[in-house]
């Protein structure tokens, strides 16, 4: 799991000085996207709890922007990176130049956690792939190359299992079959 660090506002009656920097909440209150004015509240995004220790990084009339470290499942977040895009398979085979370092988020079936061999030109001998049927009902043939910390992970997958993935294309057309080549971000089951 990672660390998610989030960037959220609430009301700073519900703060006391620790040191120079961090605040703890003394009271449970909600979480939000920007300061209340007037009678126009923005929505709760969330819920500090009573104890919960924040750093304070901006100040609004009477509201403060903090920032809060904690932990949450992987499987609950998806990447929020501007470059995300909505490409196929196909759009990637017939622009690989143009489409190399695009992040994807896919619905995909695994087959099967292989280790390339000299004839998978863009990827390294003894690199682990997952080789797989996607995106969604396209079901066009893609490697998504595996880093170590996903590898447990990619190990523990059934035979055509359904996950999700989010991945930066490598090479959009590699030697010789034409086959998509991903870097792994994120593998989640479905």
């Amino acid at each position: 799991m990672r660390t998610a660090v989030l960037m959220v506002l609430f009301a700073a009656t519900s703060l006391h000085a620790q040191d120079s920097t961090s605040y703890v909440a003394t009271k449970s209150t909600p979480i939000r996207t920007a300061p209340v004015v007037g009678a126009s509240a923005t929505p709760a995004v969330g819920q500090l709890a009573k104890g919960a220790t924040v750093e304070v990084t901006a100040r609004d009339r009477d509201w403060v922007r903090v920032r809060l470290e904690g932990w949450v499942r992987e499987s609950d977040l998806a990447i929020a990176d501007s470059a995300l895009r909505p490409l196929s398979a196909a759009d990637i085979r017939s622009d690989p130049l143009g489409t190399k370092g695009k992040l994807v988020q896919w619905h995909v079936e695994a087959v099967a956690l292989q280790t390339a061999d000299p004839l998978r030109t863009g990827l390294a001998p003894g690199e682990q792939y997952l080789l797989a049927l996607g995106p969604g009902p396209e079901k066009s043939l893609v490697y998504l190359a595996v880093p170590q910390p996903l590898l447990a992970a990619a190990r523990s997958l059934p035979p055509l299992a359904q996950v999700t993935v989010t991945a930066r294309v490598r090479n959009g057309k590699s030697e010789p079959a034409g086959v998509p080549i991903l870097d792994l971000e994120t593998l989640t089951r479905r």
